[in-house]
């Protein structure tokens, strides 16, 4: 079963994906003010401090998953919920967490690029999705943000 996430990559190589996001990401949250990072992207909806500490962790947790699979012999990714890890989104104001995401993202990317094909095609087990391989963490890794980066683009949009 591939990756719910793997719509926002389509045939792109992940690692692009992964580096242009973080370029879209910089340029979206640039103009943020201490107001914006309170407001909601929708009605009842995350706001976009809360976004951001979600990709961070996301960010941080998806790449222990891809360093584990290729280092740990018989790697089986451990699910998560993800609703109990927002408990830290109020202790995290958005600039800090935006900061974590981009030194993690450089860092990830750094490691992304040095994978070779035989990594890529390593395979893992994953309780809920069966057998997947490295890729499709990268494609994981890669997608998510995206998928939140069109709910900042939308808020930014409706405030213009």
């Amino acid at each position: 079963m591939p990756t719910p996430y793997a719509q926002y990559v389509g045939d792109r190589d992940p690692v692009d994906v992964l580096q242009e996001s973080l370029e879209e990401y910089r340029q979206s949250i640039a103009p943020f003010s201490s107001d914006t990072w309170r407001a909601p992207w929708a009605p009842g909806k995350w706001t976009m401090r809360q976004i951001v500490v979600h990709v961070t962790q996301w960010e941080l947790i998806f790449c222990v998953r891809l360093r584990c699979a290729l280092a740990v012999p018989d790697y089986e990714v451990q699910p998560f919920e993800q609703d109990p890890f927002m408990a830290e989104a109020d202790a995290v104001d958005g600039p800090t967490a935006f900061a974590a995401f981009d030194a993690m993202r450089r860092m990830n990317l750094a490691f992304a690029r040095s994978l070779t094909a035989a990594d890529r095609a390593r395979g893992v087990d994953h309780p809920e999705r069966g057998r997947i391989d490295v890729n499709d963490l990268l494609v994981t890794l890669a997608g998510h943000p995206v998928h939140h980066l069109q709910q900042i683009k939308q808020f930014m949009t409706s405030q213009a």
